[in-house]
């Protein structure tokens, strides 16, 4: 006898136990729930499988991702059956097919001893073989089905179907599944409880009329492979860059005009670096040859697509690349976020917690982009711009980020309050920021609240208890944010680096200060993009992939302006 013959069979021994309380456990009403946890495989192994296959054709098959602490902890509602099969790996690390297959006909054997009407099957693995993991696969498969049980069992044993995609309104996304929906899914059908209730944080699972997500897994595995070295790659870009413009501007005539005017574009071009790494996810490839290209041009040719307003006025650039960047944003929430399931920054939609909408890490980015914009125009429509930022950041068919309607709401009043400091006294500015962050934060969540459609917010909403549950979900966040400053001290880059900034805006250098005099309203929208990015790093459980682009554009915007702006030829005052 093999090992891996003999493995599957002390499977099959260890759930024959449980089969018989399977078989117990069925419940009066017709409707009975089985629910098999599993690790260790894929879903292409699981669809491997005939039987499986035809399980998944009374249902669907779909990537399981996770989603907090929420698991499927509450899976064993009355009337439903939880069997532990435990690893489907071989010793070896590799999914072990016997196994797989001994699970199966154990399943099938309860189908055919059911005595219910219609059962609910659900194969939940959690993650996938170690060999896998070891690649980056970081997410697990789920097969689930409803029917009759012969029916069911029938389809097992052809094993000739061809399953389609599983999704929910957990994730929005055709082929993913999130782990709180496997309770809501269990509770739902058996008619136990509120599928949408306090105590239910997923939502039920259901089938798509695409196939299964066999490419979009494909998708997820080139971007784990890519965004480390990708990203990498960008943050020495606009290091070396930065610390370059930095030194030339401290140079000052020592330094060739064509050098300042080449790493004044260069601190220039985050916004659409940015913009690029993050866009990169709607290529149809991802691979060097498609995004590394693709990256490098979008970044160029996006920056230096401005560059004829240089000569009417420096400022106007960044404004018109502020302009570019929100566009770019709001074309992609017209679009559905499609781009975000897969960007080349980190945080694809398939790492789990946020599914749809804006990922933190574009938080920054849009901050930044916004306040650009706004210092052009008169505050009241500087203001306007970013309160209508915050609203497509936040709102539930767009962005659906709180986190990030808060920091843009907060920004918002920044620029009123910075603006218009002449005439308002402290406490009446700290009162407007407050305010106006309060006050579009209330709008967001009643928003919310109000959607047919759940989402992460709404979910919060449903499950806080009162104002001690969001004070300990703001302490979380905190806490959050600097476990990752302990496990990742590269994430402390932008946290000092917002204190740096802060500090040149308030003393600035000479060739720094000659730009603040001439565009008062430039030294404005760094100083708010840099609070803005604190306030970022705050309201959010990611705080520094959130304020991270907030850095990066309040500090070289402030370099790039100050090497772009050609002594003697002073355009109109930005003010």
């Amino acid at each position: 006898m093999t090992r891996a013959r003999r493995g599957a069979l002390l499977a099959v021994a260890a759930l024959v136990p449980l089969a018989v309380a399977a078989t117990a456990q069925e419940v009066p009403g017709g409707r009975s729930a089985y629910v098999v946890e599993a690790s260790g495989a894929s879903l292409d192994d699981l669809l491997g499988v005939p039987a499986l296959r035809g399980v998944a054709a009374f249902g669907g098959a779909g990537l399981l991702v996770e989603a907090g602490s929420g698991s499927t902890d509450g899976a064993a509602a009355p009337g439903s059956t939880v069997v532990a099969a435990g690893s489907l790996s071989s010793p070896d690390g590799s999914a072990d097919r016997a196994r797989i297959e001994a699970v199966a006909a154990e399943m099938r054997t309860w189908l055919v001893d059911s005595r219910a009407d219609r059962v609910l099957v659900l194969v939940v693995v959690a993650s996938p073989s170690p060999d896998d993991l070891a690649r980056g696969d970081t997410v697990g498969a789920i097969v689930a089905a409803i029917g009759r049980p012969s029916a069911i069992a029938d389809a097992m044993e052809r094993g000739d179907a061809s399953p389609v995609a599983l999704t929910s309104d957990s994730t929005r996304r055709d082929g993913v599944v999130a782990s709180p929906d496997v309770p809501a899914t269990v509770v739902a059908f058996l008619g136990t409880g509120d599928a949408s209730g306090d105590d239910v944080a997923g939502a039920p699972i259901r089938a798509t009329a695409s196939g299964p997500p066999f490419e979009l897994h494909e998708r997820y595995l080139e971007q784990r492979r890519l965004y480390v070295p990708i990203g990498t790659a960008a943050a020495l870009y606009v290091t070396i860059g930065g610390l370059l413009a930095v030194a030339a501007l401290a140079l000052g005539d020592r330094v060739p005009r064509g050098l300042q005017r080449a790493l004044g574009w260069l601190s220039l071009s985050v916004p659409a670096l940015g913009a690029a790494l993050l866009a990169a996810g709607h290529l149809p490839e991802l691979t060097y040859a498609t995004a590394v290209p693709f990256v490098a041009i979008v970044t160029v040719f996006g920056t230096l697509s401005v560059s004829p307003l240089e000569r009417r006025d420096v400022t106007l650039v960044p404004m018109a690349l502020g302009a570019l960047v929100l566009a770019a944003f709001v074309v992609e929430a017209a679009t559905g976020w499609d781009a975000m399931l897969t960007p080349l920054v980190g945080g694809s939609q398939l790492d789990g917690g946020r599914f749809f909408g804006m990922p933190n890490v574009a938080i920054g980015l849009v901050i930044g982009a916004s306040v650009y914009l706004a210092h052009r125009l008169p505050t009241t429509h500087g203001v306007a711009v970013i309160v209508a930022a915050a609203l497509l950041a936040s709102m539930p068919f767009a962005g659906a980020n709180l986190g990030a309607g808060v920091s843009l709401f907060a920004t918002a009043g920044l620029w009123f309050a910075v603006r218009e400091r002449a005439r308002l006294r402290p406490i009446v500015g700290f009162a407007v920021v407050a305010g106006v962050t309060v006050l579009g934060t209330a709008v967001v969540l009643l928003a919310h609240a109000l959607s047919p459609v759940a989402t992460h917010v709404t979910r919060f909403e449903r499950t806080a208890g009162g104002i001690g549950d969001v004070l300990d979900t703001v302490g979380d966040r905190l806490r959050i944010g600097v476990d990752l400053l302990a496990r990742n001290p590269a994430a402390l880059a932008p946290v000092i680096g917002l204190g740096a900034v802060l500090l040149v805006i308030a003393r600035p250098p000479a060739p720094v200060r000659r730009t603040f005099d001439r565009w008062p309203a430039w030294r404005d929208a760094v100083l708010v993009c840099a609070l803005g990015g604190v306030a970022a790093y705050l309201a959010n459980d990611t705080g520094p992939a959130a304020a991270g682009f907030a850095f990066g554009l309040a500090l070289g915007g402030i370099v790039g302006v100050s090497l772009l702006a050609v002594p003697g030829k002073m355009g109109r005052d930005g003010a």
